[in-house]
């Protein structure tokens, strides 16, 4: 099954050497033999980049996105790669790790996310900032807990949202079809 549109091969950032798409979906989820590769193909590009005298950024990202799926607290690797990167790549890593979070539906993942849109938003081409709104619009509906859930897809958070969406405008239309307010009774 070919990936959507908005979704990124985390391979990617291993393999192309064009800078990553802001407006990407980093988070699919990967089975541990999966992540296991890209950590290592990562680490590898990571050497490259380092005896060419390239950029750390991509290899960087695809370390903290295996790290996520092989289970590890990635925070504390999110915080390093923050606090060294200029300020579009900055926005770029923390919507990844915003969705990260959302994948799982952990608490942080919507700050991160709202953090990340603000920090890109002026380099976003209009297709791609409307995008990333909608996106994060309908995924803020979603409950985010401390303790993880099944990872999901975009594609089945996106369904999961609309749904509760959709039942939220349902309710709040009986509320106002069902007052007990009236003077008559």
């Amino acid at each position: 099954m070919s990936p959507k549109p908005e979704e990124f091969d985390p391979f990617g950032l291993v393999t192309a050497p064009a800078e990553p798409p802001v407006a990407g979906w980093y988070a699919t989820p990967l089975s541990v033999e999966a992540a296991e590769s890209l950590g290592a193909q990562a680490r590898q590009a990571l050497q490259r980049a380092l005896a060419g005298r390239r950029s750390l950024f991509a290899p960087q990202l695809a370390e903290l996105i295996a790290g996520f799926w092989l289970g590890r607290d990635i925070a504390l690797d999110y915080r390093s790669l923050q606090a060294t990167l200029r300020s579009d790549r900055a926005a770029l890593a923390e919507l990844v790790y915003g969705q990260l979070l959302m994948s799982r539906k952990l608490l942080g993942a919507s700050e991160h996310l709202r953090q990340g849109f603000r920090r890109a938003v002026t380099r976003l081409a209009p297709a791609e900032y409307l995008a990333l709104l909608r996106r994060h619009d309908l995924l803020e509906v979603l409950v985010l807990t401390s303790r993880p859930a099944a990872p999901q897809p975009l594609a089945e958070l996106l369904r999961e949202a609309g749904v509760i969406r959709r039942l939220e405008r349902g309710s709040a239309r009986r509320d106002v079809l069902h007052r007990h307010d009236d003077t008559l009774g």
